[in-house]
């Protein structure tokens, strides 16, 4: 886990490294323990070191190999490095560190970039620069667990693991793009490929962009999901034998490691499976957990049961007001682009804790996107049942009937949500966010609403939306692809770099979640229970009570610490003389929110809009 960045011209011209420099120590957190810099015509690479996998100078980068025609950055961590440095060794090459990156380097030489990318297993994102051909590669793991943004302008990429420090390599810092401060807004994240600034772009998950000696610009993708191809000819009991032997092979991969390892364990099913595995594989293993004031969004005390069931060296973080906002500024620094999921503010504090003790933690990311573990992933499959048996005649019946029900309460609301999945188009179902069109309409001034130039919000969805698969295959695919690297992954690593922490994510290994992608749904939502098969699982590791409960949400309580502890702060960064000099938002609006919140909404709008104030000033100002 580290920081990249760098600068590639590909006529050769010389750069100057002090930008590159500048790059790299704008982000301290992301490698406290070394800095690296190598350049050459046309070239210059910066990395910031956070040491887990040969601790000695030889694991040291910007890396190359011993003719020094290629050179390498890496930030992440290559899980099977030792499989493929064995396969490597015995076809010749010889290897000078015992650091994962090195494999990288020879498996270039060997396989090239295309077959090495299939071939790896970790997280990442990387540049690698062919000295013979003179082009640079930039690739990223298949879910997106490591960020890498880019600047291309014809004549000169530039690139960093963060906006912040991409921007100290650029001539000027470019402009904010309104259309990306309208889907911060609504989705509490920016999309994918949508810019924050102007031309500067976040590579997609499994994505590799190469730039060769003539300019030329190639992509390609090198995974991507699809649950498309079900497989039927399993049972049940066989399923469950599969994850359990694919869980433990990306558990134990996720242990090795040179330095102490823990669990962050919030007392849900994905964390305590993780956590309970992890233990019989290793021992000594240390657990994190998190309480919460709201009796309703606590989970502390499923995670100590876990944790005494498994025999961990437990640790219970209490989160306030008081003790997150000075550590709001370093949340905020760290985000490699503006993030409002107000969870990181959690996630930052148990990372911290954390971090005290150990190098590397474990997490449970990832269980409900493979295994459909949402409610709405199991509406949409109870929605493709509707569909199977409803006449193509009588669909008409079935909207007036959603309709009817939407009135209701209850399980009423709840049949009236299933029947509307199945009678809208797939990609209207996303058209909803955070916020209502209505409100961006009173909150925006008419020169910004004709700025954003009346983009749907929810344009990023229908962009993945695949067009095969049932409802339910359709909406993991969709949710893998957006809201899990651009929401989910992004706050995690945000989070925990912040603090020179490494998370590793089990459940997001591609050899697991392929073959949680090719279970049947009638498998995973068995007994009308989303991720019945993760449950089913756990309660052979795990206390009962822990497993057959309702999902709890990693909820901070960010409506009472912006009416309490952080009230001037808030009113300074919602209300300052930069409403009227952005011209983005109407102050009367703002004045009204923020006197008068309503419920969730109101409260994440202002939160986003801190959020947004905050980043821009740190990192643009």
């Amino acid at each position: 886990m580290c920081g990249i960045c760098g600068v590639f011209r590909p006529d050769r011209a010389p750069i100057d490294p002090a930008s590159v420099i500048a790059m790299r120590d704008s982000m301290p957190w992301r490698g406290p323990d070394s800095a690296g810099l190598m350049d050459g015509p046309g070239y210059s690479l910066g990395h910031r070191r956070l040491s887990i996998i040969d601790l000695s100078d030889a694991g040291l980068q910007p890396m190359t190999n011993a003719e020094r025609t290629l050179l390498v950055v890496l930030n992440g961590e290559i899980y099977n490095f030792a499989a493929l440095r064995d396969e490597l060794e015995a076809s010749g090459y010889k290897f000078r560190s015992k650091s994962d990156t090195e494999v990288i380097l020879h498996g270039y030489q060997h396989w090239g970039i295309k077959k090495l990318l299939t071939r790896l297993r970790g997280m990442f994102a990387f540049a690698l620069i062919d000295l013979r051909t003179y082009v640079i590669h930039l690739a990223r793991d298949p879910l997106g667990k490591k960020p890498l943004f880019y600047h291309w302008d014809g004549k000169q990429l530039s690139f960093a693991s963060a906006v912040g420090a991409l921007i100290k390599a650029l001539d000027a810092t470019p402009e904010v793009v309104p259309a990306a401060v309208q889907d911060l807004i609504w989705n509490l994240y920016i999309p994918g490929s949508q810019e924050f600034l102007q031309g500067v772009r976040k590579l997609a998950p499994g994505t590799t962009l190469s730039i060769d000696a003539n300019g030329s610009v190639q992509d390609f993708v090198h995974w991507k999901p699809d649950f498309t191809q079900a497989d039927l000819g399993r049972s049940r009991e066989e399923w469950l034998e599969q994850i359990e032997k694919d869980l433990e092979e990306a558990i134990r991969r996720r242990l090795v490691a040179d330095v102490p390892v823990g669990v962050l364990l919030s007392g849900g099913v994905d964390s305590s499976l993780v956590a309970a595995i992890a233990a019989r594989c290793s021992s000594g293993i240390r657990t994190f957990s998190l309480k919460v004031p709201d009796p309703a969004l606590d989970e502390s005390r499923f995670a100590a049961a876990v944790a005494r069931h498994c025999a961990t060296d437990h640790t219970e973080l209490v989160i306030t007001g008081e003790n997150t906002r000075e550590k709001l500024l370093r949340i905020t620094r760290a985000m490699g682009e503006p993030l409002a999921d107000a969870s990181v503010i959690n996630t930052f504090v148990v990372a911290e804790a954390a971090k005290a003790h150990v190098t590397v933690v474990l997490t449970g990311d990832g269980g409900d996107e493979g295994f459909g573990g949402y409610r709405s992933n199991l509406a949409y499959y109870v929605a493709d049942r509707v569909n199977c048996m409803t006449p193509p005649g009588l669909n008409g019946c079935v909207s007036a009937m959603a309709r009817m029900c939407d009135r209701g309460s209850g399980r009423i609301h709840a049949l009236g949500t299933v029947l509307n999945l199945a009678t809208k188009p797939f990609d209207e179902t996303y058209e909803t966010g955070w916020v209502t069109r209505q409100t961006l309409d009173r909150l925006f001034t008419p020169d910004f609403r004709d700025a954003v130039n009346g983009r749907s919000p929810g344009w990023h969805y229908r962009e993945k939306t695949p067009s095969a698969g049932g409802l339910s295959e359709r909406d993991l695919e969709t949710r893998i692809q957006t809201i899990l690297p651009d929401d989910y992954l992004m706050k995690v690593d945000s989070a925990t770099m912040a603090n020179s922490l490494e998370a590793r994510s089990p459940f997001l290994d591609v050899d697991l979640l392929e073959t949680a992608t090719r279970i049947p749904a009638y498998e995973r939502f068995r007994s009308g229970q989303p991720k019945s098969m993760l449950r089913e699982l756990a309660r052979r590791y795990v206390p009962r009570e822990c497993v057959d409960r309702r999902k709890r949400g990693f909820v901070a309580p960010v409506g009472e610490w912006i009416r309490g502890d952080w009230a001037d702060l808030a009113r300074d960064l919602l209300l300052g003389p930069h409403v009227e000099r952005r011209g983005w938002f109407r102050r009367q609006a703002l004045e009204s929110i923020f006197n008068e919140p309503t419920g969730t909404s109101g409260t994440y709008l202002l939160w986003t809009l801190m959020v947004l104030e905050l980043w821009i000033r740190i990192h643009t100002e």
